[in-house]
């Protein structure tokens, strides 16, 4: 399998066998094949939009493309983290979401967490709605031996400009 996780146009997990199939028997272009596994699958290929604002509020009002889309998508990075946590022999401190959606979606917060961070319920609770959870927000370690839940704000420009700066020294 071609393994990695689905974005907003991009396939995720893939049987290669697909990829054979669109072009030896559906006569798909190389490019064409690349199009739609990089640009036209994710969330778009299941909701029909890119746009993960759009999915979310559409899994809210319970639009059942976008549902299906969401929950894809979270289980997608769910089944990552859970490789990536056997790999490390469970020994996981901390799991941290940024940049776009994984900033600015509690929702995908909590589809992810629930059942894998154990803490989590310390973030997201009765008492604090996900729709408050914000970038900066922790979870306290409350267990001893589960990973922390971070939220962290991107600055990717900035980030480039320091490496700029520190080259040209």
């Amino acid at each position: 399998a071609v393994v990695s996780t689905q974005s907003t146009g991009r396939s995720g997990d893939i049987d290669p066998s697909i990829i054979i199939k669109l072009l030896q028997d559906e006569g798909y272009s190389s490019s064409e094949v690349s199009d739609i596994l990089h640009n036209k699958s994710g969330l778009y290929g299941i909701s029909g939009s890119s746009d993960s604002l759009t999915v979310e509020r559409g899994y809210t009002t319970g639009d059942p493309a976008c549902t299906l889309a969401f929950n894809v998508f979270a289980y997608s990075v769910k089944k990552c983290l859970g490789a990536y946590s056997a790999v490390l022999n469970n020994a996981v401190d901390c799991v941290i979401f940024t940049g776009g959606i994984g900033e600015n979606s509690p929702l995908l917060h909590s589809l992810v967490c629930d059942g894998f961070c154990p803490v989590s319920h310390d973030l997201y609770s009765r008492d604090r709605p996900v729709s408050d959870i914000t970038a900066g927000d922790t979870a306290r370690d409350t267990a001893g031996d589960t990973p922390r839940v971070l939220v962290v704000k991107t600055n990717e420009e900035l980030a480039i400009a320091r490496e700029c700066v520190r080259l040209m020294r």
